[in-house]
Parts: C-alpha cells; structure tokens; sequence
C-alpha cells in the first residue's frame, strides 16, 4: 500500500510592483543634470562652452528635488533597498547643497540705509533696437540710466529723448559699432572707456547727500565670443573696478555671465555685491525677455555695489525690441 503522495511546493512570484521602474528611470533621468550642476558650480568653468551650461546651474536644484522625491518613493516600495539607498542619499546630498549655494539670495543683507536714495536703471538695448520711447518713459522715473549695446542711431535717439531730465552723457558720441552709455541728472566726470568688444564706460557722478561715485556701465563679451574673450574682458572689468578709489561705486550692465560663473565670483570676493542678494530678491532672471509663451531663464543683467552702498529695491522692466529685461533699483549711502 502506497503512502500519500509528498508535497507539492508552489512557486510564488514576488508581488508586482507597478510604476518601479518608472520611479527609477525619472530619478536617474534628473539626478544626472543635478550632478552636473553641482560639479560645475564647484569647479567653474572658464572654458566657453561649458561657461554657457553654466548658466543654468539653478535648475539643478529642481533637478535634485524630483530626484530626491522619485528615490525615495521607489526605495519605500523596494525588496532590495541598498542601491536606491545610495542613490537617494546622493540625490538628497546634493539637494542641500543647492540649497546652501541659494538659500543665502533670498535672505536680506542687514545693511542700513544712510542718505536719501537714488535711483539707477540699466538696460540692454540689443544692438540699438529697444523702444526709444519706452525708455524715454523709464527715465523720466530714474536719476542715472544705463545702456549697454547702444549704436550710434540709438545713442542720438535716446540722448535727445530723455535730454530734459537726464542731460550729463558719457561718452560725448558713438560714431560706430554699439557700446554702453551712462545718462545722469546729476553731473558726470571722469569719463573713461574700457577697451573691449563692445566698449564699456565708467565716470563719476555727483550724487547729492552721498558725494562722488563711481559707476561701470558693464558688458563683457558672452562665452559665445571665442578666444577666451569672456574671460579677459571679465578680468579687464575687474582690473578697472580695483583701479578706481574706494569711492561708493555701481557697476550696472549685461555680465554675460550668473552669480554663479567664477568671474562674478571674484568680483563677490572683491567685496561687489548684487543688489538682489542685498534685499533678498533672490533670483531674478532678465534673458531671454523676446520668447512667446517663454519667461527669462537666466540671470545675466546685474547692479552690484560695494560696501559703500546698500539697495532698498529693485525690479526688472519690460522694453519692445530688445531681449533683456533692464533692472531699476534704489540705493542709498550705507
């Protein structure tokens, strides 16, 4: 007589686990643009391509946080959790250094205004084409204007336009190509013109309550140029602000370049500081301001002052014809 017959084991397949892979693929997907970002902020580039992906060092930061998010949901739903471990951490590691590197723009400096403001806006023209009309109408609002970009057609169009209210020019005329261009109603002195791509001016402009103070009117070359062009025009300007005499100064203009590229780094270091991080605007993006259904993208327009001045405001402002917005703070003597 035969015994019964042994037991039969059953295979049982693990439990799906819809969306898993989904969740992994999205995360290796954002965390390698994060990873590239926080390389390139640790070791700024002075080539000119990678100058250019640079710019975009702040999308790292939405890069990291749906990394961090696609992680983590996938390491709670994991059997085998070691490797999405590592991968969230790294993710997570780098969502706070993003956070370290930006957190501080959006925290106000405490520095106190001493005199009565003043007002200064600053604007690409692109290549001569912005709204005469349109910028007659920001001056009218402002006590110094700066322009970048200015051909000689603009130069004439916008000194005769705003001529009763802003009527101290710097340079006395463009006879070709395009440069920048200072506009004051207080008087300007000491004219001197930065050699470079697109000629940059500086002066000195009498400011009541406050005395003498310098200003740039900046616009380096962009890292499309070649040549190393956007670095030793960097370096010029910088050279140029270290030349003039610890007097309170502005340098307004198109950098070419973030807050997070080495060369606006080094002015940081030179104690120039943005007036955004000063009133803990944050991040204010001014290119490209002619996209249809696009806002700008980065922030390559900036004032900086020194440790002479602080800033109560500031804001960006819209020009037909050109592809930067233009910025207008308020400073003071601090």
């Amino acid at each position: 007589m035969t015994g019964p017959p042994p037991p039969v084991s059953v295979y049982r397949s693990p439990e799906a686990r819809p969306l898993q892979s989904l969740w992994v693929s999205i995360g290796i997907l954002t965390i390698l643009p994060g990873i590239a970002a926080g390389f390139l902020y640790l070791v700024p580039p002075e080539n000119n391509t990678a100058a250019m992906v640079a710019a975009f060092i702040p999308y790292g930061l939405v890069a990291d946080l749906i990394a961090t998010v696609c992680f983590a949901i996938a390491l709670v739903r994991a059997r085998r959790r070691l490797a999405l471990a590592l991968l969230t951490g790294v993710s997570a590691l780098l969502l706070i250094m993003q956070l370290i590197w930006i957190g501080p723009q959006f925290v106000a400096d405490r520095r106190p205004a001493r005199t009565a403001p003043f007002t200064v806006a600053s604007l690409n023209m692109k290549i001569g084409s912005a709204d005469v009309d349109q910028i007659r109408s920001i001056a009218e609002r402002v006590d110094i204007l700066i322009l970048v970009e200015v051909t000689p057609t603009a130069y004439t169009a916008v000194r005769d336009a705003t001529a009763d209210r802003l009527d101290s020019v710097v340079p006395a005329g463009i006879s070709s190509g395009n440069q920048s261009m200072i506009l004051s109603r207080f008087t300007l002195t000491d004219a001197k013109e930065l050699r470079s791509t697109s000629p940059q001016w500086s002066a000195t402009v009498a400011v009541p309550g406050i005395g003498p103070v310098n200003l740039i009117a900046a616009h380096p070359c962009n890292p499309f140029c070649g040549g190393d062009l956007w670095v030793t025009e960097h370096r010029s300007l910088l050279s140029r602000a270290e030349q003039l005499d610890g007097r309170p100064e502005v340098i307004a203009g198109d950098f070419n370049a973030t807050s997070d590229h080495r060369p606006l780094r080094r002015l940081e270091r030179h104690g120039f500081v943005s007036a955004t991080d000063i009133v803990g605007r944050g991040w204010l993006p001014t290119y490209p301001a002619n996209v249809r259904l696009l806002p700008p993208l980065i922030q390559i327009d900036h004032v900086l002052v020194n440790r002479r001045l602080t800033v109560t405001a500031i804001d960006t402002f819209p020009i037909d014809g050109t592809d930067h917005l233009g910025l207008i703070t308020r400073l003071a003597g601090a």
